[in-house]
C-alpha cells in the first residue's frame, strides 16, 4: 500500500518545538483488524526495509567495519537489509544506486579530504529531497571538514558541524534527556545511562559532543548535560530536506555503546521511521507533527493558511468535515466515542494522517 507524496515543512527555529502529544491521541488498530501504525510509521511485514550503509575509514574506535558487524544480526532481526558502502570514491553516490534504497544510515567520520564531489554530494541531497531520510550517528558531524564549501553544504544538511568534546576535551556523554513527549523517530526507544553506576557497574562510556553552525530548521529532539558542560547541548535532531528528512544522534563513539540495547534500539527505530516516510508518503505527517496543537476532544491549526480537518469512521464515512483560512481551533466533543481516521491538509505545509481515538 503506498499514499501519495506530500509535501513537508523546511521552517522553524533552533528552539525546541512543541511535540504532538500523542498520549491522549492512540495509534492502535488490532482490535479493528487494521494495519498497525506506530507513530507515523507503518509496520512491514511484505518486504525488507532496503539500508544503505554508509561506512567511514576505519580507525581504532570509529571502526565502522565493527559497527556494521554489531547491528547485522540486528537489522536482520528488524527485517532490515544491508548494503555497507565505504567512504572512498563515492562512486555509488549517483542517482541509479541511491535508488535502490529506502534509508540511508550514515557512520561516516575522520575524511577531511576532497574525495566526494559536489556532484556527489548533490545526488545524495536529491535523494533525501525526494522523500528519502538519512539517518546519521555520531562522528558524521565531524566528516569533511576540511572540504571548503562542501563541508559548508554538508553542514547544512545535518543540521549543524561538530565543535568540541565539551571544554575541548572528551568527556562523558552526561544526562541524557528525551524531549516529551517523545518524536516518532524515538518510539519505543529509552535513553542511554550515563555512567557504569547507572548500568550496574557494566563498564561503558560514551564520548561527549557539542556542535555548531546549527541550521534554522533544526527539531532538538533530545538534549545531554555533559559533566564539564553547564548548559544542555542538543544531542538527537531531525530536520526537514524537501520531502525527506534528514536525523542526526550523538551517540555511538565505540563498542562500548554499539553493544548496548538502549543503542540498537535507537538505531532501529530511527531507520523504521525513515521508511515509513519514504515508502508509505507518510512523511508529511511528520513534518506537521511539532506544529499542530492536539487536545483532548479540540484541534488547534494555529496557521493563516488554506485548510481542511476531515475525519472519518472505519469504514471511510466522512463524519467530520471543516474548512477555513485562518488559525482556527476545531472542537471534537460532538463525535461519538471510538476510533476514526483524522486528516489534516494546509495548503503548503502537508499532510497529518493518523488514527484517532475519541474518549469521553
Amino acid at each position: 500500500m503506498r499514499f501519495p507524496r506530500l509535501k513537508s515543512v523546511a521552517g522553524g527555529n533552533l528552539k525546541e518545538k512543541p511535540m504532538l502529544n500523542l498520549n491522549k491521541w492512540n495509534c492502535f488498530a488490532t482490535k479493528f483488524g487494521l494495519m498497525t501504525f506506530v507513530v507515523g510509521t507503518l509496520s512491514f511485514a511484505q518486504s525488507p526495509i532496503r539500508v544503505l550503509f554508509w561506512g567511514g575509514t576505519t580507525t581504532t574506535t570509529h571502526n565502522s567495519r565493527a559497527l556494521r558487524d554489531t547491528l547485522t544480526p540486528v537489522f536482520a532481526a528488524n527485517n532490515l537489509t544491508l548494503n555497507y558502502r565505504e567512504a572512498t570514491s563515492h562512486s555509488w553516490l549517483n542517482p541509479d544506486s541511491l535508488a535502490q534504497y529506502d534509508v540511508a544510515f550514515l557512520y561516516t567520520t575522520d575524511q577531511t579530504g576532497t574525495d566526494m564531489s559536489a556532484t556527489q554530494l548533490s545526488n545524495f541531497i536529491s535523494w533525501i529531497a525526494a522523500g528519502h531520510v538519512a539517518v546519521a550517528f555520531h562522528g558524521s558531524t565531524n566528516t569533511y571538514l576540511n572540504n571548503g564549501t562542501l563541508s559548508a553544504n554538508w553542514g547544512n544538511l545535518l543540521g549543524g558541524l561538530f565543535l568540541d568534546h565539551g571544554n575541548g576535551t572528551s568527556d562523558n556523554g552526561g544526562t541524557i534527556t528525551f524531549k516529551q513527549p517523545l518524536h516518532a523517530s524515538l518510539t519505543g526507544t529509552t535513553a542511554l545511562p550515563t555512567s557504569a553506576t547507572a548500568t550496574g557497574g557494566q563498564p561503558y562510556w560514551d564520548e561527549g559532543r557539542r556542535h555548531k553552525s546549527f541550521t534554522s530548521d533544526t527539531i532538538i529532539l533530545a538534549r545531554s548535560r555533559m559533566n564539564t558542560v553547564d548548559t544542555a547541548t542538543p544531542w538527537i535532531w531531525v530536520r526537514a530536506q524537501g520531502n525527506g528528512w534528514v536525523y542526526y544522534n550523538c551517540s555511538g563513539h565505540d563498542g562500548q555503546t554499539w553493544k548496548r540495547p538502549e543503542f540498537k534500539g535507537q538505531v532501529v527505530q530511527a531507520i523504521k521511521w525513515g521508511a515509513g516516510i519514504a515508502t508509505t508518503g507518510l512523511r508529511g505527517r511528520a513534518a506537521l507533527q511539532p506544529l499542530l496543537d492536539l487536545h483532548q476532544s479540540q484541534i488547534a491549526v494555529p496557521f493563516d493558511e488554506p485548510h481542511t480537518v476531515r475525519i472519518t469512521d472505519m469504514t471511510g464515512k466522512k463524519v467530520f468535515f471543516r474548512s477555513g483560512s485562518k488559525a482556527s481551533n476545531y472542537d471534537l466533543s460532538p463525535l461519538p466515542q471510538g476510533a476514526y481516521y483524522l486528516e489534516v491538509l494546509i495548503s503548503n505545509k502537508g499532510a497529518f494522517r493518523s488514527l484517532y481515538l475519541q474518549k469521553p
